[in-house]
């Protein structure tokens, strides 16, 4: 738990709100690499949901919703972890959405607080470094980025392919940010 923030695994009550915002142009814009396939109903989102289950309960990465605490059936984003080349690097990538009603709660610097707190610690992952990226488009998750502690660390000249709201993909340039243990 991260300031009043909660991650669980995903639940099929979270489907509606989930699709929401994956809906959300700004996420489609930047949360979303061209190559990746979103749910657009709700059976598809519930079998997700259930993949994430299945990958958490194996100790798999995948990926959690962001919840109140005090009112934990909201759902107000996700965040979710991958290995970043291959498990053997011992580098987690993140990626995290917050709901559009959700914005300005800081529910995305306290998901990746809570989740690089536990990727970081002897009782999660141990991991010596957690980085994450985003478009240089996209301000606002720069901001969120810097104020969960992650350094800007450089940019990769085009990057990620993404998709605007024509459908057309470009690639964008990406920020990468990173958090290391102290030596």
């Amino acid at each position: 738990m991260e300031a009043g923030l909660l991650l669980r695994p995903a639940v099929a009550a979270d489907a509606e709100r989930w699709l929401e915002m994956l809906g959300n142009p700004d996420y489609r814009m930047f949360g979303v690499p061209a190559f990746v396939t979103l749910p657009n109903d709700s059976a598809t989102i519930v079998e997700r949901i259930g993949a994430s289950a299945e990958a958490w309960s194996a100790g798999a990465p995948g990926t959690l919703v962001a919840v109140d605490a005090d009112d934990p059936h909201v759902f107000l984003g996700d965040i979710g972890w991958r290995w970043s080349l291959h498990e053997t690097f011992g580098i987690a990538d993140l990626g995290y959405g917050t709901h559009p009603d959700a914005r300005g709660r800081g529910v995305g610097r306290r998901a990746i607080v809570g989740l690089t707190r536990w990727l970081m610690s002897p009782e999660g992952r141990d991991l010596e470094r957690v980085q994450l990226d985003h478009s240089t488009e996209n301000a606002a998750s720069c901001r969120v980025a810097l104020a969960a502690g992650f350094e800007r660390e450089g940019i990769r000249p085009r990057y990620l392919p993404l998709r605007s709201p024509d459908g057309a993909v470009r690639r964008h340039d990406v920020c990468l940010h990173g958090r290391i243990t102290p030596p």
